[in-house]
């Protein structure tokens, strides 16, 4: 696949350690130059359309994702769809972060904070949660069905591992239901969804890019922070990143709740990716003490 883009030399493979979606690989030219090599499952031909989709909506816009080099999603020369991409310098932001100053923190929160904001100027949704493209298909009628959505995803995913038990789904079940007069007021506000401690490349403390975005979702933009603070914390990095966005944005009472929320939501989602193996040959041991911290993290951020 490479040898669309590098025709001569030898190439060296080397599959990334992340990626729960896809089969993700970085290919190095003795001729001189990286890219990275995106294959998905031949089920999933209308993700890797709907990543073209997206490269095409908002590279224009100024984010800053990375050049498509080349694409094949007709499958008749290798049995899946695969794309080859710019090879953007540096790492995963959660590979970095504890070695960055405030200041570059801080730094990094508004340039990723203000890529956010030009998504967030595209057509509002005619309907919530995650799409593929921007007239839709829209999976929920309101923000609160997206919410409950996710939380019965990750009971479902929970009750197969058998690691936690019922009580987490219905304590974020409870506490969701507590704002459900602020979900009912949300518009539906495009956003990217899973540019975290992954998918925002950094290199020498900046930003060098944003990669794998195949869809958007359409709701509380408040809902990525939370995502943002959960995996912070899970991970055991400082919040220092977290609360520079969260300053940027100013939210009031009720946007701090659910902020909070949102925390244990992920948190739950967390919990329901332990025991299964995604994109592995096997699931990988369960580590307990990461399951503990995890309950942890839900008590403080159901107490908040």
């Amino acid at each position: 696949m490479a040898r669309e883009v590098f025709p001569d030399g030898d190439i060296s493979v080397a599959r990334f350690p992340t990626g729960a979606r896809h089969f993700v690989f970085e290919a190095v030219s003795t001729q001189g130059g990286s890219v990275v090599v995106r294959i998905s499952r031949s089920t999933a031909v209308g993700v890797a359309l709907d990543a073209l989709y997206w490269s095409g909506k908002l590279r224009p816009l100024g984010v800053p994702l990375p050049e498509v080099l080349y694409a094949d999603t007709t499958m008749t020369r290798h049995p899946f769809p695969f794309m080859i991409l710019e090879r953007l310098p540096g790492c995963d932001l959660g590979l970095v972060i504890d070695g960055l100053s405030p200041d570059a923190l801080r730094s990094l929160a508004r340039r990723v904070a203000g890529i956010q904001a030009i998504v967030g100027d595209l057509p509002q949704g005619q309907g919530y949660g995650f799409t593929p493209r921007l007239e839709g298909p829209f999976p929920h009628a309101d923000w609160g069905q997206a919410v409950a959505a996710s939380i019965e995803r990750s009971r479902k995913r929970i009750r197969a591992a058998g690691i936690f038990g019922d009580l987490p789904g219905d304590r974020v079940e409870a506490a969701s239901g507590r704002l459900a007069d602020y979900f009912a007021r949300l518009p539906p506000t495009p956003f990217l969804h899973d540019i975290t401690t992954r998918n925002v490349i950094v290199e020498e403390s900046r930003l060098s890019g944003i990669v794998d975005v195949d869809d958007l979702c359409f709701g509380d933009p408040l809902f990525l922070l939370g995502l943002v603070r959960m995996a912070l914390s899970a991970n055991g990095h400082s919040l220092c990143y977290a609360d520079s966005w969260t300053e940027l944005l100013r939210p009031d009472a009720e946007q701090r709740a659910a902020l909070d929320f949102y925390a244990a939501l992920f948190c739950l989602d967390f919990m329901g990716e332990l025991g299964h193996r995604f994109n592995r040959a096997t699931a990988a041991p369960v580590d307990q003490a990461y399951a503990e911290r995890l309950r942890v993290l839900l008590d403080r951020s159901l107490a908040a």
